[in-house]
């Protein structure tokens, strides 16, 4: 049984840790509407985390990172390392600025598996700082609600099916997840901040223009 929702994120500009507290909120409404005890939702910066943070079967992390030239950025990855899932299942989810979201998904699914979580889902969620294309930057961001709605509303529906039975020998086991993608070389890490934004603003121009969400279940 499901008795803890914990969104954990990486989101230096704010829109991921928009995304994630979204997505986290309507799996932990979802699941309490259903629970006969409550469910609680919690959602944490993983880079400000010094402590444990204790996940178990009872508990679904919402795993939230940005998008950086197609990858996961070094510093968040680095951070979801020294956490133990523990079997805990988990939804990760990405955040694109309405170009390609590179390998970046794949990668943020392959390593939650590494750490311990189950993963029964995957998105990536467009989340745009501009109002149209070659506007000024604003500081609001423009996120795709609706795909994050109906992904929150699908998990959630997924995740009853797997926590509905207390023994261990009747749980469902679920399909893996396939997110289409490989490990990338992060070579883009170890250059400078400032290259690394010349470096974004390449791919983006290269990119073509995907306007549209996506997730896996």
């Amino acid at each position: 049984m499901i008795r803890k929702v914990i969104g954990i994120y990486y989101s230096p500009a704010g829109g991921t840790e928009i995304m994630t507290r979204t997505l986290a909120r309507k799996i932990g409404e979802i699941l309490d509407d259903c629970s006969p005890l409550d469910v609680s939702v919690e959602c944490l910066d993983m880079l400000k985390e010094h402590g444990s943070i204790a996940f178990d079967d009872e508990t679904v992390a919402v795993i939230g990172m940005p998008v950086y030239v197609g990858k996961i950025p070094l510093p968040a990855a680095a951070a979801l390392r020294k956490i133990e899932g523990n079997g805990a299942m988990t939804l990760t989810a990405v955040s694109y600025g309405g170009r390609k979201y590179g390998n970046a998904l794949f990668e943020l699914k392959r390593l939650a598996e590494e750490c311990g979580f189950k993963a029964v889902g995957a998105g990536a969620f467009m989340i745009s700082y501009m109002a149209s294309r070659g506007s000024a930057r604003s500081a609001a961001p423009a996120i795709d609600t609706d795909a994050l709605s109906d992904f929150g509303k699908a998990a959630s529906e997924k995740i009853k099916r797997l926590a509905g039975c207390e023994i261990e020998e009747l749980k469902i086991r679920p399909m893996p997840v396939e997110v289409n993608g490989r490990m990338p070389v992060h070579k883009i890490s170890r250059i400078s901040p400032k290259a690394a934004a010349v470096a974004q603003d390449v791919f983006n121009k290269l990119s073509v223009l995907r306007r549209k969400s996506e997730w896996f279940l």
